[in-house]
């Protein structure tokens, strides 16, 4: 039988990347043991970005928490604001740009998890 587990973000290290942001990874196979689902918590810094990129099989849920920004796709781009929920389908390449004066901060959710989250 599985048990709960509990992430306190406080209790992970974020990973810095650039351009200039942050992300944990707070429930992943490496973390909790989740065979599914990966979710963790992203902070984009003004003027930075998630570059563009491409999940093939992924499913992608974003939750927007704080600050403003662009979430842009071949055909569209969509203003970010707190309150704001994007789903991207698997193969749909997007970039996320900070265009505010604030920190972006969002929730993001991957089905199935990526590669990099798995032990």
């Amino acid at each position: 039988m599985s048990e709960v587990k509990v992430i306190r973000i406080k209790d992970v290290k974020g990973e810095r990347r650039e351009p200039p942001r942050t992300s944990w990874i707070l429930v992943s196979e490496k973390t909790v043991g989740s065979k599914n689902i990966a979710m963790g918590i992203n902070e984009t810094y003004p003027g930075g970005m998630v570059p563009e990129h491409m999940h093939d099989i992924q499913e992608e849920v974003m939750y927007f928490v704080s600050g403003q920004g662009k979430f842009v796709t071949e055909d569209e781009e969509i203003d970010l604001y707190p309150g704001t929920v994007i789903y991207n389908p698997p193969g749909k390449a997007h970039k996320i740009l900070n265009t505010g004066d604030e920190v972006l901060r969002f929730v993001w959710i991957y089905s199935p998890q990526l590669p990099s989250h798995r032990k």
